[in-house]
This record gives C-alpha cells, sequence and structure tokens, in this order.
C-alpha cells in the first residue's frame, strides 16, 4: 500500500497507486533518495557531458535538444499510466476513493526540483476509473496549511462542483455519479486557479461505456507545462509529470494490435497544444459520451482542460514519434515515442 496508503488511505479500485514506482510521499523516508526527492544521484554515463544550463539535460540523443528525466526515475513509473486490453473495472455500482492532499518537492527533470502541490503525492494526482452511472465517493483530506478544493469537469449535482475551499487541515467527501463517458479532468478550483492548477493539483477521471469499446492498449496522457524559474512562463513540459518521460522509455504496443490515447490538456499560462504523431494517422474521438470516431488526422489540437481520445493501429514494426508541435514545447521535455514491436 505504501507510506500514502497506510497513512492517509490508498485509493481502491486501482492498485498503481505505489512508491514503489511513483515516488515516496514523505521525503525524509528511506526511499526518498532512491527517488530524488533529497537528492539527484551522481551522473557518471555518457550523459554528463551534455548537462546544460541549470542542470538540465539537453541535446542528448540523435533527434536534438530535449529535456530529460531524474536518472532514478524507472520505466515501472509509466504502469500507472496504461491499461493493458483484457482490463476489466470493477462492476461494483458504488466506488470509494480517497485523496490526500499535500505540497512535495517534486523532480520533474533532471536536476530539476519544483515545490509542488499534490494528490496524494503524485503529478498528476491518481487516475480514477469508474463505469457509466456508477456513484463515485471521494473523500478529500486536505493535509495541507492552504485552502484547497475538489472540482470534478463532467455532469454533476451543483452541491458537489468543487468550488468552495476545504480550509487547511480540513476534511470533505464529493459524492458525484461518473458520467458521461470518457476523460474528465479533476482539480483544485481555489483561487488563484492558475496557481492551484500549475503547481500541480490536477489528475484524471476515465469513464467507460456501458457497451466497452473495442479491446485497445490504453494510455492516459496528461500534458502540463512548468513555471520552474518564477518567471510567469513555463519553461519545461511534460507527459504525466516527467520531461522526457516517453523518451527514454517508450511505449510498446504490438504491431497490428490497436491504441488508444486518453489525452488531457492542464497546461497553463499557455491556451493550446497540437499533438502529433508521426508516420501514422488517427481516428479522433472529442464528443463526450460518444465512442464513434468524429474525426481523422495526424494532428489534433487540444485547448486548456480540453480532452481527446483518439485509436490507431500500428502496422509496421518501428519508432513512432509524438509530440506537440509546439517546438519549444517538443524540445523541453514534450516528445516521446512508440515503439511497434
Amino acid at each position: 500500500m505504501g507510506f500514502v496508503g497506510s497513512l492517509f488511505g490508498s485509493i481502491k479500485f486501482n492498485s498503481r497507486n505505489s512508491e514503489e514506482i511513483c515516488g515516496p510521499s514523505d521525503p525524509t523516508s528511506s526511499v526518498a533518495t532512491n527517488f530524488g526527492v533529497v537528492t539527484t544521484p551522481t551522473v557518471t554515463d555518457n550523459y554528463q557531458n551534455s548537462i546544460g544550463a541549470g542542470g538540465s539535460l539537453r541535446g542528448t540523443n540523435t533527434y536534438g535538444s530535449m529535456a530529460h528525466p531524474p536518472f532514478f526515475i524507472k520505466e515501472e513509473y509509466t504502469q500507472r499510466f496504461y491499461y493493458p486490453p483484457n482490463y476489466k473495472n470493477s462492476t461494483q455500482k458504488i466506488k470509494d476513493f480517497n485523496l490526500n492532499l499535500f505540497p512535495l518537492s517534486m523532480n520533474i527533470a533532471h536536476n530539476v526540483n519544483y515545490p509542488a502541490w499534490t494528490f496524494d503525492g503524485l503529478v498528476p494526482g491518481p487516475v480514477l476509473r469508474a463505469n457509466l452511472g456508477d456513484k463515485l465517493r471521494i473523500h478529500v483530506k486536505n493535509s495541507s496549511p492552504d485552502p484547497h478544493s475538489l472540482h470534478f469537469h463532467g455532469t454533476h449535482d451543483p452541491l458537489e462542483d468543487g468550488w468552495e475551499p476545504i480550509p487547511a487541515f480540513g476534511e470533505r467527501t464529493y459524492q458525484i455519479e461518473a458520467g458521461p463517458i470518457g476523460l474528465h479532468p479533476y482539480h483544485c478550483h481555489v483561487p488563484p486557479l492558475m496557481v492551484h492548477t500549475a503547481k500541480g493539483l490536477y489528475g484524471a477521471l476515465l469513464v467507460d461505456p456501458p457497451i466497452k469499446r473495442k479491446p485497445a492498449h490504453e494510455f492516459v496522457l496528461t500534458f502540463s507545462g512548468w513555471d520552474t524559474k518564477g518567471k510567469g512562463k513555463n519553461d519545461y513540459y511534460t507527459w504525466n509529470g516527467i520531461a522526457g518521460i516517453y523518451d527514454r522509455y517508450p511505449m510498446k504496443v504490438p504491431v497490428g494490435e490497436r491504441v488508444r490515447f486518453y489525452i488531457q490538456n492542464m497546461m497553463e499560462r499557455e491556451p493550446i497544444i497540437t499533438f502529433h504523431l508521426h508516420a501514422q494517422t488517427f481516428d479522433i474521438i472529442r464528443s463526450l459520451g460518444s465512442i464513434i470516431p468524429d474525426g481523422h488526422s495526424d494532428v489534433v489540437s487540444i485547448g486548456q482542460t480540453e480532452r481527446v481520445v483518439i485509436e490507431f493501429v500500428l502496422k509496421k514494426k518501428g519508432r513512432y514519434m509524438f509530440h506537440p508541435h509546439q517546438t519549444h514545447m517538443a524540445e523541453n521535455g514534450g516528445m516521446g515515442w512508440i515503439v511497434a514491436v
């Protein structure tokens, strides 16, 4: 269950919340050093000659300028964002989740620490998954000296909308019905909203349809930007909280099998990203409540808090690059790979 689960309560119906793969919730714990929350391991391989300003890694691969993950991050980090084709969600109609909200220094790139605000010590927060119509009870503990809240996108009772602050060290239980089908961001909605979101208080709720989608290798991808210098502009960009995570650890999928991305844009300070996949086009499902594609392309634009589902099949072995088509975002952490094997 890990430190967070044992002390604050773990998330049911999702087994991916583990400090063994996502980092410790306590920066003074015995495993903290392994995840670089307190210290970062000494660079001893051939990357060391490419360390640039501020300790970031750039120009260290054949593609070109990139920001790289901390060296201690393992491939297992990505597992909580992946669901295999045989994944089956719980059929219980009432689902209970527990989220604990607290500040934590996070390593978002090599030698780059950020004073984040987190759900369960994770950025993005845990992926919550439910079936359409499930009754969700989400208990939130604010273990923080600042007021925060939990706001879900989607359809729900306005009394459960999450714009009212939970006071410092307070608690609240939200009750909503899962719907419509699709991907829904959740985030803190306490002003100044940009600050609370940009510091890491966001996650994803995935609502499955009654008639299941076709089996696929599913990945939940959350894009975000980070102002690490406090100048009011993003200088690092991440998929699922770590710069260059899918550059170092490409997604691996079998040739000829369906792949499905659930993508959401939680970036502050910039209005839009355009997601681009190399060497392959994809079906686009923008409409919530639908599993029927409403577009087909190799690039799709996603505004702030917008989300999109894309589906594709890679028919030939090889490496398929993906990235935002805003070049500065790709070069500063937003580029990744899918490997068809």
